[in-house]
């Protein structure tokens, strides 16, 4: 009865793992655009090229700002920075995946220009740039979550 229980637990335990799905798998170059379009983004945290968290208190205005919109990304290349407490749409432009798909061109006052991807997948969304921070131009990550 020990061993027809503990085969039992073990095929349970097996096909429960086998039905999980990995939720940080890349996206393929063909799906990019789908990943980006399948949710709003909000800003996580700032990160130096080490993917060390830059305090806030050492971002300009302009950065920290993203931290309260949500980022929207359409199937007709337009996008949308929307407040995350109103849902009032502050903003809006166009977006464009370029280089082979390896960058994501926006035009958004205040968020634009040519960010290449460091990581996508449907949980995040890594875009590098150059912000100041306490006062000199540095590289860095913004690191993007899916808004729920």
């Amino acid at each position: 009865m020990k061993k027809v229980t503990y085969w039992l637990i073990l095929f349970c335990v097996t096909i429960t793992l086998a039905n999980c799905k990995k939720t940080t798998e890349p996206a393929a170059s063909g799906d990019r655009a789908e990943v980006i379009m399948s949710t709003g983004w909000k800003l996580d945290r700032v990160t130096d090229a080490n993917r060390q968290t830059i305090n806030q208190s050492q971002l300009n205005l302009a950065t920290m700002a993203l931290y309260g919109m949500e980022i929207q990304f359409r199937a007709n290349n337009m996008t949308r920075a929307v407040d995350r407490v109103t849902k009032q749409v502050l903003n809006g432009g166009t977006w464009y995946l370029v280089e082979n798909n390896q960058a994501v061109d926006i035009e958004i006052n205040q968020f634009k220009g040519r960010f290449p991807i460091v990581e996508l997948s449907r949980s995040k969304l890594i875009l590098r740039n150059k912000v100041p921070v306490a006062g000199t131009e540095t590289d860095a990550n913004l690191e993007f979550v899916p808004s729920l």
